[in-house]
């Protein structure tokens, strides 16, 4: 059933910005998994041009209707489509939030108005999961080398490009990991043995920047990081040895 509502919050569109053509909207919000739990819906996210995407978003909206979740607006409050080009955005109370789900170029994007408000590409899997990742972020030039490794493969990774690039037979290298499995802040933290203390700016400048190759950025969440980087420290920590290391549960102190 069409109805009107004074604030959507979550609105389907075609295209970005000011020439963005909304499609409806719907009263509550709406996830990816949601929309992906019908035929339906992946049919919609599978969408390749701007005429299925009209003709699936009919097809969904109703099935959506009918089912109980949402009843279907075609008219709605004034949300506007942020442009595609990336940009700060100002925080949104919750009861002002509206998602958006555009349609834009082929692809799918889909607009959360968190704390870090952005666009975030969608893609659907074969087995109908969907996935999201965040268009403004940036990788390092060695991620795409490692990107296939877990935390622990990964800092022995920075540890072996370290050795090689310091080239100090005397250096040795030992690291803590916490791979974020109990607080969702993945944190490698690395132990320079052998080191002096008037020589750790140097050394530390250069593990860092190896580390941020393997790493990527966020401009619009400052926290939306492959993993955090603490500064090496030159003191034996809880009586590691060198070449050691220990993979921990919770996150480590940056001191």
């Amino acid at each position: 059933m069409d109805t009107d509502v004074t604030r959507a919050h979550t609105l389907f569109a075609l295209g970005r910005g000011a020439f963005a053509q909304p499609l409806g909207a719907f009263g509550g919000f709406v996830t990816p998994d949601d929309v992906a739990r019908f035929p339906i819906g992946r049919q919609l996210l599978a969408s390749t041009t701007p005429d299925e995407v009209r003709d699936r978003f009919a097809r969904f909206a109703l099935a959506w209707d009918v089912a109980g979740f949402d009843t279907f607006a075609r008219t709605f409050g004034n949300a506007a489509v942020p442009e595609a080009t990336i940009h700060h955005a100002d925080w949104v109370p919750h009861k002002n939030r509206c998602d958006i789900y555009a349609f834009d170029d082929g692809q799918w994007f889909h607009w959360i108005s968190t704390d870090h408000s952005q666009w975030l590409r969608l893609t659907l899997a074969d087995d109908g999961t969907v996935t999201e990742q965040p268009v403004a972020r940036v990788y390092g030039a060695d991620y795409a080398r490692t990107k296939g490794l877990d935390l622990a493969p990964l800092a022995a990774w920075i540890m072996g490009a370290a050795t090689t690039r310091l080239d100090r037979p005397d250096l040795v290298l030992s690291a803590y990991v916490d791979t974020g499995a109990a607080t969702g802040e993945p944190v490698i933290h690395l132990v320079v043995h052998n080191g002096q203390p008037d020589e750790l700016g140097v050394i530390s400048a250069e593990l860092e920047s190896i580390a941020e190759s393997c790493n990527w950025s966020n401009p619009c969440a400052p926290e939306d990081r492959r993993f955090d980087w603490c500064a090496p420290c030159v003191d034996l920590v809880d009586g590691m040895q060198p070449g050691e290391m220990v993979v921990v549960a919770d996150r480590l102190d940056d001191e």
